[in-house]
């Protein structure tokens, strides 16, 4: 067949398929006979929430028109959901409706596809597509009353109360602004551990909620996301001054699943563009953002490798490779590339005459621990638990855990045998983690007096208690030679005061004062005594 004969066939192919539609449609349905024209026409929800309709982006790169999703008489456009996202119309006539065979489907005059649902071939005069109040538009068998398919159950990068964040749901970011194509970022939970995280490209990690050991989602996030199910406890999320005493996100969990749906009804979740998961509440002057992750440089997922440390003290990423250790790519650390961390200068376990030590670094975040021991002291943590052990990375003694002695156990010790991995400084709440390393490794970095990474809280036993005693010793030698110098002066006065005998020009009695001194302070204090 000629391209000609192709082309004529499309046509009346469409010409078919929408002669018996009516291009005008009811508020908030598209039934079977009629569609919704790239003419400016929408349909608006019964309680004019949202409208559904042909658009362009915001800021739009010329990709071309999209039918999506937004919130109805809201200044600028929020589009929560498009169906051709990443097939743009381009700009020629274009309808979206019922097709013959039950399912829906935008096309152009020409009768290209552009979205279509894939449900089993039905006769289409029984089904009805309707925008509901929440945002979700569904596709309504007439005989049964059941959704056949719906928008929640293939969202782009908005998540709106009513939904459920399960394993088959996934948020995926815009490729920038102006352009709805599939991005960069996928919002996800993860399958093993039903915890959240985003991922950069298919395999690459970019923020996960226990990264840090514990889950870093909010309550009120989590209770979203679970569609308000009462199985989320509170515990075990951190907690947010987001949502006042009377909403969800608080201590309150009595409200019933209608009351919780009313009290999120102007939040919602996005996946950006530039790698955030975002939760957003509409307000009388607009959008106000009350919680996103990464929250910053170091809350994204291991930014400065494994054994990399990462902190914020000139305001952006900067990172530093621990005591011991060295960067894997030392030309590309030093360019700011921290993705491939670092590795250890010399091994430890290695059998030598000398056992291992520990650096101690202060008020550390880091991925959760490889094994949890009850230990009854630190020195059972450190020597039977970490040095016995050639895998183990580094502890941390958690010293009497209140809630080990409600379920029968001791205290806590925290043991890494695999790399150490998202590694950030001073963090509130942060462990006093205890990094292994051989003895030789410590004797050269005192050699050599230097610290060429986390510098100032890093502990060498060794280093740190002779300073420590040069400091107290140096001080106490001030107070007694100003001491002395007081007392000297003072007593000089008086007796000169009493005898009338000029001091200065005495030598037997700066003679006895500067004893006096001198017996004093037990330390030479060069005076000049005649």
């Amino acid at each position: 067949m000629q391209p000609a004969a192709i082309s004529l066939s499309f046509l009346l192919l469409v010409v078919l398929e929408t002669s018996n539609f009516q291009s005008c449609v009811a508020r908030d349905t598209i039934s079977s006979n009629s569609l919704l024209p790239g003419d400016g026409t929408t349909i608006i929800s019964a309680g004019k929430g949202f409208e559904l309709g042909f658009f362009d982006p915001e800021d739009n790169i010329n990709t071309g028109r999209y039918v999506g999703i937004w919130y109805y008489n809201l200044s600028p456009r929020t589009v929560v959901w498009i169906a051709n996202r990443d097939a743009p119309l381009p700009y020629v006539p274009g309808n979206f409706f019922i097709g013959e065979d039950g399912n829906l489907k935008l096309v152009d005059k020409m009768g290209t596809s552009y979205f279509n649902t894939t449900l089993e071939r039905s006769s289409p005069v029984n089904r009805t597509l309707k925008l509901l109040d929440s945002g979700n538009l569904v596709l309504i068998d007439g005989s049964s009353g059941n959704i056949l398919w719906q928008s929640f159950a293939e969202p782009t990068d908005s998540f709106l109360p009513g939904m459920k964040m399960d394993g088959g749901l996934k948020l995926v970011s815009w490729m920038d602004i102006g352009n709805p194509a599939t991005g960069n970022f996928t919002f996800e939970q993860d399958q093993e551990n039903r915890l959240h995280k985003i991922m950069k490209g298919k395999i690459e990690p970019h923020w996960k909620s226990d990264q840090s050991g514990s889950d870093e989602l909010p309550y009120f996030v989590a209770f979203f996301l679970s569609n308000f199910s009462r199985s989320v406890e509170q515990a075990t999320y951190i907690s947010s001054s987001a949502y006042s005493s009377n909403n969800p996100g608080s201590a309150n969990t009595s409200l019933n699943y209608s009351q919780a749906l009313d009290s999120y009804a102007n939040t919602r979740l996005l996946m950006n563009p530039s790698g955030e998961i975002q939760f957003y509440r509409r307000e009388q002057d607009g959008w106000s953002l009350m919680w996103k992750e990464p929250h910053d440089a170091c809350s994204v997922y291991n930014p400065c490798g494994n054994y990399g440390s990462c902190n914020l003290k000139s305001g952006g990423l900067n990172c530093d490779f621990l005591p011991g250790f060295k960067p894997v790519f030392p030309d590309a650390w030093k360019t700011g590339d921290f993705s491939g961390g670092c590795e250890r200068e010399l091994h430890i376990c290695n059998n030598t005459s000398k056992p291992d030590t520990f650096f101690n670094l202060k008020l550390m975040k880091v991925k959760k621990p490889d094994i949890l021991y009850a230990a009854d002291s630190e020195d059972t943590c450190r020597q039977e638990y970490c040095l016995s052990d050639c895998a183990c990375q580094a502890y941390y003694y958690a010293g009497f855990d209140n809630r080990s002695r409600n379920n029968g156990g001791g205290s806590s010790c925290l043991i890494w045998t695999s790399e150490l991995t998202n590694l950030q400084e001073y963090v509130d709440g942060g462990h006093d983690l205890s990094i292994r390393v051989p003895v030789s490794g410590i004797e050269n970095l005192a050699n050599t007096n230097q610290s060429e990474g986390t510098s100032s809280k890093r502990e060498n036993p060794s280093i740190s208690v002779t300073l420590v005693t040069v400091i107290i010793v140096t001080t106490v030698i001030a107070v007694v030679l100003l001491a002395g110098t007081l007392t000297c002066s003072f007593y000089r006065r008086i007796i000169a005061k009493r005898k009338g005998v000029n001091v200065a020009n005495d030598p037997n009695y700066a003679t006895i004062f500067c004893t006096l001194v001198q017996t004093f302070s037990k330390v030479d204090i060069n005076l000049t005594c005649a």
